[in-house]
């Protein structure tokens, strides 16, 4: 598999096998991606990769955290999406819809929750990857783990895993940090569900879309 042909066809999976990647695959996929760009070669980034009986008890403890309503702290604060970039999310979130409900079923708050809380559980995944950095670091190190967070998902995808970017996941860092030991120190960027896809589910296999390229390019001087 090319880069391009990496680049265009990696998705976000959100139903995987039940079995788990193996760590030396793992351990692969992370050693690949170690080559990704970061400021003056700084390699700010860090890794708690997680399976087993450890993200059982993650998933257990974020999902009754979500099902108990209570307060959301992500360490980097949820995006306020508005006009163009809104519409965008919502016409994604009426397409995944009809995939997560079946024709004729009401999509109710409740429902809704469901979803979130099966969310949680890093969408089923058996595996997890949580990005985090050095707190004091500042903004353009959070830039360079978003670009490993990038290349592990391009790396695991040629080789044949799916992955999901998941925000939702890191939505209660005390968790995390409990169960993961990650220090006060460190500012945790983003999670990755990481596993099999199952090809047979069409929730995987949905037409996805992109804003045409003259939507978002100014040329100067070209």
């Amino acid at each position: 598999m090319d880069a391009i042909e990496a680049i265009r066809s990696r998705r976000s999976i959100r139903v995987f096998k039940p079995e788990p990647v193996p760590r030396k695959v793992l351990q692969e996929v992370l050693d690949a991606s170690r080559w990704a760009p970061s400021w003056a070669n700084s390699q700010p980034w860090e890794f708690a990769v997680v399976g087993g009986k450890v993200l059982d008890q993650l998933k257990d403890r974020l999902e009754e955290r979500v099902k108990a309503k209570s307060p959301e702290s992500p360490e980097i604060p949820k995006p306020g999406f508005t006009g163009q970039y809104l519409a965008r999310i919502e016409r994604t979130r009426d397409i995944l819809d009809s995939f997560r409900y079946p024709p004729g079923v009401e999509i109710t708050p409740e429902r809704r929750a469901e979803y979130v809380a099966k969310a949680s559980r890093f969408l089923g995944a058996p595996n997890g990857i949580i990005v985090y950095i050095e707190r004091s670091l500042g903004p353009y190190a959070i830039f360079d783990a978003g670009m490993m967070a990038q290349t592990i998902c391009l790396t695991a995808h040629a080789m044949g895993l799916g992955t999901c970017l998941m925000a939702r996941v890191t939505y209660f860092p005390d968790i995390l940090r409990e169960v993961l030991k990650i220090p006060e120190s460190k500012l945790i960027v983003i999670g990755i569900a990481i596993g099999y896809p199952d090809p047979k589910a069409n929730y995987n296999n949905y037409v996805r879309s992109r804003e045409p390229l003259d939507t978002m390019v100014n040329w100067h001087g070209i």
